[in-house]
């Protein structure tokens, strides 16, 4: 199938991005890697009169360290993160998630950015963003802000992005030395969406801090606040928890598709939250 007619806009810098978006509001959508809106417009599920392609734009890729935070552009490439040293020596938990994500040929277009906008809960990297407390920044014709990962999912294929905004990094802590991290993912195929993701980071400072987050499960990426907080302790807790495990699901509203009903996608979360659980726990 082809797409309905559209006006396709390829700018060169962000403030024409941004006076098209004012001129078109909600007619308008921005394409960056294009490996999910394409398709969608392709079936016809969406539509828009304008399109704003942003791979013209400069500035808005690469990784950079600045002091505590690794800075990710938007429209990097997933698959250019497979070769970048700054991503293995300070994001461990992102590296362990990057073989997850689809394909080398949908990788080597699909952008950072594209991918925690377009906000599938089955997606690795917002799971992996909410998991590290990432912070979101974006830019309009009002002005930046910067977006907590917690505040930016809001449902299904929703963020906290307005219309006329552009999200152009992602910012992630450092991970600090001795930082042990898992991450696990079931789906049908390798390389398909998946029916249910579980990530977690534990960082020995501090007398320990875990951090335990589900994808692909709820609406929305999901962070275990009371399995992360009692956890903490280390592996003097483990007898706990199945029963805590128990108790985080029973706050979850998992979703029924074609892939899998409500009920097989918490059996599965549980046993991706106790291996992640148990491997990162010193």
């Amino acid at each position: 199938m082809k797409p309905a007619p559209f006006a396709l806009h390829r700018p060169r810098d962000m403030q024409s991005v941004l006076a098209l978006l004012d001129a078109h509001g909600m007619d308008a959508r921005l394409l960056a890697g294009g490996q999910s809106l394409v398709p969608m417009m392709n079936l016809r599920l969406v539509g828009f009169e304008h399109l704003i392609d942003l791979n013209r734009v400069a500035g808005l890729d690469g990784v950079r360290l600045d002091g505590d935070w690794l800075h990710i552009g938007a429209m990097t490439r997933q698959q250019s993160l497979f070769d970048q040293p700054l991503i293995g020596r300070h994001a461990p938990l992102l590296a362990a998630a990057l073989p997850h994500i689809g394909h080398i040929q949908t990788r080597s277009r699909g952008t950072v950015g594209g991918s925690l906008a377009h906000a599938d809960p089955s997606a690795e990297l917002p799971l992996v963003m909410l998991a590290l407390q990432a912070r979101m920044s974006v830019v309009s014709s009002r002005g930046q802000r910067e977006i907590a990962a917690s505040d930016f999912f809001e449902g299904m294929m929703t963020t906290g992005l307005t219309h006329d905004e552009v999200l152009t990094a992602v910012a992630i802590p450092v991970a600090a030395p001795g930082t042990r991290v898992a991450f696990r993912e079931y789906a049908r195929r390798h390389g398909d969406f998946a029916i249910a993701a579980a990530a977690a980071q534990f960082v020995p400072t501090d007398g320990g801090q875990l951090r335990v987050a589900l994808g692909g499960v709820n609406p929305t990426p999901y962070f275990c606040a009371t399995l992360s907080q009692a956890m903490r302790a280390g592996r003097s807790a483990l007898p706990a928890l199945d029963t805590l495990i128990q108790q985080e699901l029973l706050r979850l509203e998992p979703m029924t598709d074609n892939q899998a009903d409500a009920d097989y996608r918490r059996v599965l979360a549980a046993v991706l939250l106790n291996d992640c659980v148990r491997e990162v726990l010193p």
